[in-house]
């Protein structure tokens, strides 16, 4: 392995490490409200864990008419009092965080006002 080589792997590494925090920044700002007409709401719970010990991540994916949300029920974007949002109502919601459907990131509801 060359010298070329480790470079390489050293540039890789720190392009990722860059895009990560880049990534993580973004789902803390763009806050936006707007009116939302819920088209759908599923609950997704995540299991996590090995023979030590378990945890259950549960979120909420809702579809609206200008595209799908997370409601999370933990952390810093959560909004556990917006689960009882209804199918086919409109809200005006304010939400937080950019929108990478590939990598399943989606911006959060953070307020139902």
């Amino acid at each position: 392995m060359g010298i070329k080589d480790i470079f390489m792997k050293y540039k890789i590494i720190i392009v990722g490490i860059i895009f990560a925090v880049i990534l993580s920044i973004s789902q803390l700002a763009f806050d936006t409200t707007q009116e939302h007409k819920i088209l759908s709401i599923d609950k997704v719970e995540n299991l996590n864990g090995d023979h030590d010990g378990f945890s259950t991540d549960v979120y909420y994916i809702v579809s609206t008419d200008k595209g799908a949300y997370h409601i999370r029920t933990t952390g810093i974007n959560a909004a556990p009092e917006c689960i009882g949002l209804l199918v086919d109502s409109t809200y005006l919601l304010r939400t937080r965080g950019v929108s990478i459907p590939l990598l399943g990131i989606y911006p959060c509801i953070i307020k139902k006002q």
